[in-house]
């Protein structure tokens, strides 16, 4: 098997079914990654309101 060859069957370009993005989103909005993300937006919030008048490019 050539090089190109093994890398047409790691690789697919096309798309899987919608069933299958729905899907994975539900189980990513249930990860402990998201809700940390989800957990840090009020400081975001916060962080901007604090910068709001502040001179930060130069």
């Amino acid at each position: 098997m050539t090089t190109s060859q093994q890398s047409s069957k790691e690789l697919s370009l096309e798309m899987k079914s919608e069933g299958h993005y729905k899907k994975a989103a539900k189980s990513y909005r249930k990860s402990e990654q998201y809700i940390k993300m989800i957990n840090l937006y009020p400081t975001l919030h916060n962080t901007l309101i604090d910068c709001r008048n502040e001179n930060l490019v130069k």
